[in-house]
Order: structure tokens, then sequence, then C-alpha cells
């Protein structure tokens, strides 16, 4: 009993020992921002135990430690900081400073707030600024088509397969400015051009159904540009450039013979804080007679954004553009011996104003939820002489409301919006039309350590002349942390797309074609599903992402232009074209993707490449759809099977190269009707069933840390080809650029 009594005392010395080992301690502080000293929000304070707060509004917080003890401060796209506790301490003044590697890249467009690329459940890609900048793209048009897995034929974006070529009318993939829609009311087009490139942050890029968050339009996808703020430094840059065509390398294509077709442009941006407002401004003046024979392209455009932060928790502003363009161009090219010059009655000359006004609200309330409210005006007036003029205006307003609950861990985001249309054309009858949308949705992301969970829910109302309908659309998505940057995901997303203005009612003709209108025209609806790995690199101080996918795209109830004869009262041609419900189809395929940048060996090198493998069918495939393509196999019509992206820069001393190779397999399927009714089309096809390959080199000299110039050279080896039918690409032309930094 008595060494029973002893050995008890032992054991109360010893923990208490042990626990006068492991006193506790409280650790105050603020934690700032490295780039601008401002307080940060939101930053996770975490000790050995795992136990953690979050900064306040204030950038302040207070957490209980043991001694000894390590805390961690961690926030994303910022580089973590580790502070030893051994003993009580001064409030600390911890400065976090942006994680600027690759790997660290964040998106917004997947989730609707922050997150790691690597932990999104989607296929995404991102375009940074200084790509689109050293390229000299005039829109972004030009930016997103340097993305694998992405094509844009005549304007309308396809992913995957997912959107053939739709004369103009309707869009799968959704394009956005800062998470709002960008499509014009009537024809749901994207105006790739009245987006300021001046000013642009990066170009997020989701690959696959997104109905679920962003509605109808979504079905293929989204391109969301988001704009950039002032940093804090004042920055202002001007850029000035022009260039010129060569003739086609078959010379008897050439129409000119002394004034050389040319290219000129010049742009701004600048981007400055006042105190707690937030100013940028920018403008872009271009000027073009084309390649083309009759094709020209003007216009200006000014854009304005401004934020005033009250305080830490409301922001409000608006944003801003305007632009005034005039422009010709052709439908489809004379005959063989004049490739580059158009047919007869196929020109359109177009004279257009275009403005956008984005007013919005921020407030984050003392439980740490976020309020956001935001709308656009957008106006879109379209004037031609071939009573095909159009006056749209589109009205969309968004209430979004996101909670973090930091203890399971849950990030719900919900939300309503409207989107109206009101259109009045001439081209659609010389009638006015009155689009009405509204929707509710939700999500729920869960990260429960490794593993990242997400699932979202949307309901959609559309109403449109006499086509009034409601549509529920689900989303489920997962991503795995296998390791430190290997990531597996998998995703389901369901799609849904409302017919246009301009498909259910357009009433026009392009030379010996007529386009017919179809009241009756059905909406479509689809889903899309995705099991993809992103592996995470770092070579020395070069970091990359090597993505690798398969997929599955089906579509039901297709919408799509169809040559058929379609009789009406007063017409006396009755072929045409008219947008029908073709049925169900089907893409599959698989890409492989790398995005890298950082210093390899002693040079810096950026990369951005990958291939694209689709295979497009009719689920139900007959002999009408047989005889509608050129293709006598089941084939999706004006789709590539095989694509190849590859964009790489480097730089030495003050010097900056940089090459861009595209590859487009031979598109195998085009509406039969054209080979009959388009002269030397047939001949062109035959002669060119490899595909083409199209390089393009720039090479910059970069004077000092202000000013550099630029030479660029696209279409290197002067090929001539098309990406969509009867439609000659540019020929060789150069580019001399200037660029002052103040």
């Amino acid at each position: 009993m008595g060494n029973f009594c002893r050995f008890g005392w032992i054991l109360l010395l010893l923990s208490g020992l042990s626990a006068a080992g492991q006193n506790t301690v409280i650790i105050e502080g603020v934690v700032r921002d490295g780039a601008d000293k401002s307080p940060m929000f939101g930053v996770a304070v975490i000790n050995t135990a795992g136990e953690g707060v979050l900064t306040n509004d204030e950038g302040r917080f207070s957490i209980q430690a043991r001694v000894p003890d390590t805390l961690l401060f961690r926030y994303v796209a910022h580089v973590p900081v580790k502070i030893a506790v051994d003993g009580p301490m001064k409030p600390l003044d911890i400065v976090l400073q942006e994680d600027g590697g690759l790997l660290s890249t964040v998106v917004v467009t997947g989730s609707k707030f922050e997150k790691e690329i690597g932990e999104e459940t989607v296929s995404i890609e991102v375009i940074r600024s200084s790509l689109i900048d050293h390229a000299n793209n005039v829109s972004i048009e030009q930016s997103v088509q340097k993305v694998p897995g992405v094509n844009v034929i005549d304007g309308q974006a396809n992913i995957r397969g997912g959107t053939g070529y739709s004369y103009g009318a309707g869009s799968r993939v959704l394009l956005l400015m800062d998470d709002i829609p960008l499509l014009t009311a009537d024809a749901a087009l994207s105006n790739w051009n009245f987006v300021p490139v001046e000013n642009i942050a990066q170009i997020e890029v989701i690959k696959g159904a997104s109905s679920a968050l962003y509605g109808s339009s979504a079905l293929n996808g989204i391109i969301n540009v988001r704009t950039a703020y002032p940093g804090s430094e004042p920055y202002t840059r001007i850029t000035s450039f022009g260039g010129i065509y060569e003739g086609p390398s078959d010379k008897t294509q050439q129409w000119w013979s002394k004034e050389q077709p040319y290219f000129s442009g010049m742009s701004f941006a600048h981007r400055q804080k006042f105190g707690k407002f937030d100013l940028v401004a920018g403008g872009y003046g271009f000027v073009q007679d084309s390649y083309l024979e009759g094709d020209y392209d003007r216009f200006g455009r000014g854009n304005i954004q401004t934020r005033y932060r009250l305080n830490e928790r409301l922001s409000f502003g608006v944003n801003g553009v305007l632009q005034i363009n005039r422009s010709a161009s052709f439908f489809f090219w004379a005959d063989s011996a004049h490739l580059f010059s158009p047919a007869e009655n196929t020109m359109t000359f177009n004279k257009g104003n275009r403005m956008s006004l984005d007013p919005f609200i921020h407030y984050r309330d003392p439980w740490g939820n976020q309020h956001k409210l935001q709308g656009r005006y957008y106006k879109s007036d379209n004037r031609n002489e071939s009573d095909q003029s159009s006056l749209a205006d589109l009205y969309y307003a968004e209430y979004q409301f996101q909670k973090k609950l930091e203890a399971v861990p849950v990030v719900v985001t919900a939300g309503a919006t409207m989107n109206n249309g009101i259109v009045q054309a001439e081209l659609y009858g010389d009638s006015s039309y009155v689009a009405a949308n509204q929707a509710l949705y939700l999500q729920a992301d869960w990260s429960p350590g490794r593993l990242n969970l997400n699932g979202g829910f949307r309901w959609e109302h559309n109403h449109l002349d006499l086509l009034d309908e409601s549509r529920p659309i689900f989303r489920f998505g997962a991503s795995y942390r296998a390791a430190d940057y290997t990531f597996i995901r998998a995703s389901w997303g369901q799609g849904y797309r409302f017919p246009s203005i301009a498909e259910k009612f357009v009433s026009t003709s392009v030379s010996l074609f007529n386009i017919f209108p179809n009241p009756e025209l059905e909406s479509e609806t689809g889903w899309s599903a995705e099991l993809g790995l992103k592996q995470g690199l770092q070579i020395s101080g070069w970091q990359a992402y090597v993505d690798a996918s398969v997929f599955m795209q089906r579509y039901f109830n297709m919408m799509e232009f169809t040559f058929g004869y379609y009789p009406s009262p007063g017409v006396i041609f009755p072929y045409g074209f008219k947008s029908l419900n073709i049925g169900n189809t089907e893409i599959r395929g698989g890409e492989v993707s790398v995005s890298g940048a950082g210093k390899f060996g002693r040079f810096p090198l950026s990369v951005l490449a990958g291939y694209t493998y689709i295979d497009p069918v009719f689920q139900d495939f007959d002999s009408l759809t047989d005889a509608n393509s050129t293709a006598d196999y089941n084939i999706l019509k004006y789709r590539f099977k095989h694509v190849v992206k590859f964009d790489a820069e480097s730089s030495f001393e003050h010097f900056r190269p940089g090459i861009e190779v595209q590859y487009n397999s031979y598109m195998e399927a085009i509406d039969q009707v054209f080979l009959s009714f388009i002269a030397g089309l047939e001949e062109y096809r035959a002669a060119n069933e490899h595909g083409e390959a199209v390089v393009n080199v720039r090479f910059a000299w970069i004077i000092d840390q202000h000013s550099e110039v630029s030479v660029l050279c696209n279409n290197l080896l002067n090929n001539m080809y098309t990406i969509r039918p009867a439609y000659m690409e540019p020929t060789r032309n150069w580019t001399l650029k200037y660029s002052y930094l103040f």
C-alpha cells in the first residue's frame, strides 16, 4: 500500500511538471497584405493542435497557444508564415506576401469564390494578362483560341466540340465579364472586341456544362473575363501598333495592286487608388483595311471602373464600357479563282454602338456573411443597309449570398437572378420581342481535409412569345488532393439552353440562301461528365500543371440550323436554313494540357499547350441526317476531331521571343448544300484534307523598365486556310508595336 502511494505521488509530480511545461498564453496581433500593407480579413491562424481562428475585418486575431507552440498563418494565394511561441509575446504584426507561382493560381468562376485551381472539381484553364498583351490580341477571341480544346468559329466559341457553327445565332458557351453575362439580348452572341483587353487581370475558361451556377447558354462551358483593379502603386500604360498583310502564297489570288491591306491601333490603361476610391480607365482604337476585298473594321472603345471602399465591410461602384464600330464583311468567297473576294450579294455593312453599365454593392455583415448585389445594362445597336438592323437592350440583376461555416467546413453560395431582353429588329420580321428569365441557385462546397465536394442546384424559368417553361438543373463534383500538388477530380453537370430570339424569329437572306424563322423551336438540354488528373510539377524555379482528362457530353433535342425545303407565303425560292431540334448527340474524348511558368535553368519560360481528341456523333443517325452532311458516316458537322495548341515564351538579357502553333484536323462534315451553291468549295476541300497548322512568332526588345518594342509575325508560313467553310483566314501579317509603362 505504501509503494502504491509513493507511485501515485510520483505520477502527480510528473503530471504537474508536464502541465507546467504546457502553459497556455493568448497571442494577439494583426495580419497585413504585403502588397499595400492593408489589413487582411479571413486569414486562418492555426496552432499545433489544429485549433484556429480567422482574422476580422481589421485584420486582427486572438488565439490561445500552448508553450511551446507554432502558429501557422495561411491565406489563399499567399505564402504561409509560421511563428514559434515560447512564452508571452507582444502583439504580432504579420505580413503575408502574395505567392506568384503558377501552382498557387486562384480562380473564382467554378464556385463563385476564390479557390486554388487544383481544388476545382471541373476542368478549368487560365489565360494570364501577359500572354494577351505580348501576343497583341486585338480582341479576346484571339486569346481564347490559345486554350486547349477551345475553337472560335466565325465568332462562336466551341469547347471540346460542344458547338458547331450556327450562322451567328445562339451560343452554348457563356461569355462573362466580371461574373456577369455579356451576350446580346437578341442573338446571344459574344461581341469579342467589346471586352477591354487593355484592362484584363486574367481569363478563366471552364470546360463542360455550367448551367447550374450560370444558367442558359452555359450548356457547353464558361469564358469569364476578370478585369483588373489598382494595386498599391499607380499603373499607366500606352501602346501603339501598326501592321500590314502580305499577299497570298498563290499570287493569282491577290486582289489588290498598289494599296497594301493594313491595320493600326492604339490603347491606354490607367489604374490608381485615391485613398478609399479605386479608379480604372482605358481606351482602345482600331482601324483595319482587310486582306479580304471590301472588308474593313473601325472601332473606338472607352472603359471606366470605379469602387469606393466605405469601410472594411462595404464597397460599391459602377463600371462602364462604350464602343462605336463600323465594319464591312462578306459571308463566302466568289469562286476558286477569287478566294479572297466576296460572292455577289454577300457583303454586309454595319454601323453599331454598344454600351454596358454595371453597378454593384458588396457587403460583409458582422457574422462574416458576404452579400453581393450587381447588375448590367447592355445595349447593342446594329444598323445596316440590307434590312438586318436590330436594337437590343439587356437588363440583368443578381443578388448573391455566401456563408462560410468554418467548423464544418462548408461554403454555401445562394442567389437569385433576373435577365430581361427587349429587341426591336428588321432582322426578326420587323417586330418587337421581350425575353424574360428568372432563376434561383444554391451551391455547397465542402472541404473535409484533402477532399473537396460540391453540389449545386438551379431553378430556371424562361419566357419568350408562346414558349414558357421552368426547369431544375443539378451538378456534382469531387476533387481529392492525393499529394501536395496531385489532384484527382470527377464531375457531372446538367446543361440547359433556351432558344434565342434570333433562332426562333430570324427572317433574312444571304445571297441565294434564305434563313427562315421557327417559332415552334424548343429548348435543348444535356449533361457532361469528366474524370481528370491535375499534377503539379516544380523543376528548380519552374512550376507547371499537367492536366489529363476523359470526358463525355450528351445533348438532347439539340438546336441546329438545317437546310431544307420550307414553303412560306410570298417566298419564291423556299429553300434555305431554319433552326430545328435535330435530335440527340454525343461527344466523347480526351485531353492533355500543360501550363507552366517560371525559370527553367537560367531563363524564364512560360508554356500553354495541349492536345484534344473528340468523337462527335448523333445518337440516332438516319438517312436524312446523312443527306444533309458532306460525310457519309456518323459525325457532327463543323467539328475538328484533333486539335493541338502550343504557345511558349522565354526571355534573356533584354529580349523576349515567343512562338505559337495551332493545328486543326480536317473538318470532315459541313452542310452538303454548300458544295452545290458555293463555287470552288468542293475543289478546295478535296485539296485540303490534311488539316491546317499555323505558326505565329513574336520578338520583343525590352529597352528599359518603362518601354519595349515588339515585332510579331502571324501565319509565318503564309498558309491559305479556312476555319469555317468558304472564308479565308488572314495571310501572313507583320506587326510593329511600342509600349510605354509609366
